[in-house]
């Protein structure tokens, strides 16, 4: 169900195009109705394509979703765990019920040669309008959540006006192929470009900071507390941690902290530059490591992570377990490399 939510939005932005390919990933902003933002319009445009394809029988109530949507944006309107709990009570039970009874309907239909066939596009597996508005709401609102940690620049006017001329099956102001073409400039070419250097940018003037020192691979570190230097981890070994990670401009993406719950996990199966820098400390120990690219989650990004992005983590060192045994949870880090699937980041 999280798929079909976000994953038609991740696709790929036309130099042909008004205004597309040259902005900065800085936010979330209202936009101007008379300067047209492509890549706003293109994103919102996929998505309200895939949503309308991939599930006809869902008669979403579009104005209601794309306004929630807008104010997930700006991290207003229904909380995020009311959204989820609405939709994986649908998407869970009532939705694969209803589709059950409509695969029977058609089959005892097609045993009629006379009867015409159900047309899927005519179906409406919602069964009332207070079901309608409800899915509706949370459907927006776990969109737009998810947009907002992709952290895309988006400007929500020309966004929402690309969903609703899209989604309603009207005209739409450029074409499938043009939106297509912008989306994939900007994912393939201008945001990876832009992500590179402001990244180099900001580990050069980390790398002059006091105490901070960079390894041959290019990692920068800062030992904040040494640990134990008798027990101090391998590759191989299995390693329990706090940790804190930020982007660039310092918002935290993923902490333990905050769940109130250390993660324990092989050192050799997170990123490079998690495997490197905590080899560094003892038990008990701390340390900052500032991460290239290259060492996180390179070209592609992850679901939360863009491409090309430098990463910065705190990690304490809680305890370090000799040989592969079998880890707790999954590592925050643990998909390296991997490209995308989706962009949720889930």
């Amino acid at each position: 169900m999280k798929k079909i939510i976000f994953g038609a939005a991740m696709l790929v932005c036309a130099a042909a195009m008004v205004s597309c390919g040259g902005k900065t990933p800085s936010g979330i902003s209202k936009g101007s109705r008379s300067k047209m933002d492509t890549l706003s319009y293109a994103i919102g445009m996929n998505i309200g394509q895939g949503i309308s394809g991939d599930m006809p029988e869902m008669k979403f109530d579009a104005a209601v979703l794309a306004t929630n949507a807008e104010k997930a944006l700006f991290d207003k309107g229904m909380k995020s765990e009311d959204a989820v709990a609405v939709l994986e009570e649908f998407f869970r039970n009532k939705r694969p019920q209803r589709l059950q009874k409509l695969d029977e309907q058609m089959r005892e239909r097609m045993k009629d040669t006379t009867a015409a066939p159900i047309d899927p596009k005519e179906v409406d597996i919602f069964e009332s309008d207070d079901e309608r508005r409800e899915v509706s709401e949370a459907y927006g609102a776990d969109m737009g959540s998810r947009l907002r940690k992709s952290r895309l620049p988006l400007q929500t006017y020309w966004f929402v006006r690309g969903f609703t001329d899209s989604y309603s099956g009207g005209e739409t102001v450029v074409t499938p192929d043009q939106a297509a073409m912008c989306m994939q400039t900007y994912f393939m070419v201008t945001r990876p470009a832009e992500n590179k250097k402001a990244s180099e940018e900001w580990l050069a003037s980390i790398e002059k900071q006091s105490g901070v020192q960079k390894t041959e691979s290019g990692l920068l570190y800062r030992i904040d507390r040494e640990g134990d230097a008798a027990i101090k981890p391998k590759a191989t070994d299995v390693v329990e941690v706090d940790y804190e990670g930020k982007f660039r401009d310092g918002e935290v993406f993923d902490s333990s902290y905050e769940r109130g719950s250390s993660t324990e996990f092989p050192l050799n199966g997170v990123i490079k530059g998690w495997t490197e820098g905590l080899q560094l400390i003892g038990k008990g120990g701390q340390v900052t490591l500032w991460i290239p690219s290259d060492l996180a989650y390179g070209t592609y990004g992850s679901s939360m992570i863009g491409p090309n992005e430098a990463l910065e983590f705190k990690v304490e060192l809680l305890d370090v377990k000799v040989g592969n045994e079998p880890a707790k949870t999954e590592a925050p880090a643990a998909e390296a490399e991997k490209p995308a699937e989706e962009g949720s980041a889930e």
